[in-house]
């Protein structure tokens, strides 16, 4: 594996983990002070339901997110330990 390879799959693997860390971030605000959405003080019923719906939403962003990036950080580790061995075929 030539050296260019290696530099775009470290690219690659740190662009994720930052997403990873904003994501987490993200999540961790959203837990700590999901009751803000779900209290949000408001005489107007609609409004109370569509911050806890934000609330809600962004949770489920969050976690879909950090999800879907440690997916493709396993797929990473798998295609480099391929290429380490000279498993994967090119063509």
């Amino acid at each position: 594996m030539d050296r260019t390879t290696i530099n775009q799959i470290e690219g690659v693997n740190v662009t994720l983990e930052t997403v990873l860390g904003l994501a987490q971030t993200i999540s961790d605000i959203v837990e700590n002070d999901i009751s803000l959405f779900n209290i949000y003080p408001s005489n107007d019923e609609g409004e109370k339901w569509r911050m806890k719906r934000l609330g809600s939403k962004l949770n489920a962003l969050s976690s879909a997110t950090i999800t879907a990036t440690e997916k493709a950080q396993q797929q990473i580790d798998l295609v480099v330990n391929e290429l380490l061995k000279g498993g994967v075929n090119n063509d």
